[in-house]
C-alpha cells in the first residue's frame, strides 16, 4: 500500500494497486502549476486511489479542456490530475511518502523545457507527446517496458532517419493447451525465448506477452530485413518442434523515416500494424508469416 498527503496535511491518501511508470512533464501548464522545471506523475486506476481524509479540501482546476487538475485547497499542495475520458488518474508524485516501487522512465514536451534546466539522466526524452494519455493492448501491467523501448526507438528513427519493424509471434494455442503441466508450460516458454533470441541481433528487444505470444522490436530495421529474420525465426521453431510446439504465426509491421514524421505517437500506430498481419497469419494457415504490408 502507498501513502501519502498534502504540505498541511489534512488531505491524506492511500493507492491499493501498482502505479504505472513514472514521467517527467515539462510542460507549460506543468511548470505553472508546480512552480518547477518540470511535474513528476503515474498512472493509478481509480478504482485504487481513496482519499482518507480532507476530500471535501480538494478543488480543481481545468488547466485545458476535460482536464482537471486537483489540489488541497488549504496549502495548495497538486494531488492529482484526471481526464474525463480515462480510466485512471494522472497521480502526482511528489505528496507521496515512501518509495512507490516505481521509477521514472521518459521525459515529455521537453521542446518546453526550462532553459534554466538541463536534463542529467539517460531516459528518453521526447519533445511532446503526453505518453498519460496513450493506451494499448500491448502494454498492460508488466509491458510497459516494451511500450516504453517503442516510444523511445521511434522518436530516434526520426533522428536518424531509418526504419524501425516490430514482429508479433504466437504459438498454437491448442498445443499449448495439450502441454498442461506447469513444467511443461515454463520448459516450452524457455526453449521458444531463446529460439527467438537466437535469432536476432543482440540490440534487438524480445519481450514475452503471454503464455503464448512475444513481441521482437527491431531497431532500424526495414521490411526486408524484418521478414528475413521472422523467416529465420519461424525456421529455427519447426526445426525443434518437439520442444516449441508445431505451430507458429508471426505477423510483421515496418514504419519508414516518411511515415513517421515528427509524431512519436506512432508508437500505437505499428501495434495496431502488427496486431493486423498477426491476425490475418493466424487466419491463413500453419507457420504463416504476413507483413503489414502485404495485407490488401
Amino acid at each position: 500500500m502507498i501513502k501519502g498527503s498534502c504540505l498541511c496535511g489534512q488531505v491524506k491518501y492511500e493507492i491499493n494497486g501498482e502505479m504505472g511508470v513514472i514521467t517527467h512533464c515539462h510542460c507549460p501548464s506543468c511548470q505553472k502549476a508546480h512552480a518547477s522545471a518540470f511535474s513528476s506523475v503515474a498512472a493509478v486506476q481509480l478504482n485504487d486511489l481513496v482519499v482518507t481524509a480532507g476530500e471535501e479540501l480538494l478543488k480543481h482546476y481545468e488547466s485545458s479542456p476535460g482536464k482537471k487538475r486537483y489540489f488541497c485547497s488549504n496549502c495548495g499542495s497538486q494531488i492529482y490530475a484526471r481526464r474525463e475520458d480515462q480510466g485512471h488518474y494522472i497521480f502526482r508524485m511528489g505528496t507521496i511518502d515512501g518509495d512507490p516501487g516505481t521509477r521514472p522512465a521518459q521525459h515529455i514536451f521537453t521542446r518546453y523545457k526550462a532553459p534554466w534546466y538541463n536534463i542529467h539522466d539517460d531516459i528518453p526524452e521526447f519533445p511532446e507527446w503526453a505518453v498519460e494519455t496513450s493506451t494499448t493492448p500491448l502494454a498492460p501491467k508488466g509491458q510497459e517496458q516494451l511500450y516504453q523501448s517503442i516510444m523511445a526507438t521511434l522518436t530516434q528513427a526520426v533522428r536518424q532517419e531509418t526504419a524501425t519493424s516490430l514482429l508479433l509471434i504466437a504459438f498454437n494455442t491448442e498445443e499449448q493447451a495439450a502441454n498442461n503441466s506447469e513444467q511443461a508450460k515454463s520448459g516450452n516458454m524457455t526453449d521458444r525465448y531463446h529460439a527467438i533470441k537466437n535469432n536476432v541481433r543482440d540490440s534487438d528487444d524480445v519481450e514475452q506477452i503471454n503464455n503464448i505470444s512475444y513481441a521482437v522490436l527491431l531497431r532500424y530495421t526495414d521490411a526486408n530485413a524484418a521478414i528475413i529474420l521472422a523467416e529465420r525465426i519461424c525456421n529455427c521453431i519447426k526445426r525443434n518442434a518437439d520442444s516449441t510446439g508445431s505451430c507458429i504465426h508471426i505477423g510483421a509491421a515496418t514504419l519508414h523515416p516518411d511515415q513517421l514524421g515528427k509524431d512519436t505517437a506512432m508508437t500505437d500506430e505499428i501495434i495496431r500494424m502488427g496486431e493486423k498481419a498477426l491476425l490475418t497469419a493466424r487466419g491463413e494457415g500453419f507457420n504463416n508469416i504476413v507483413h503489414y504490408n502485404d495485407i490488401e
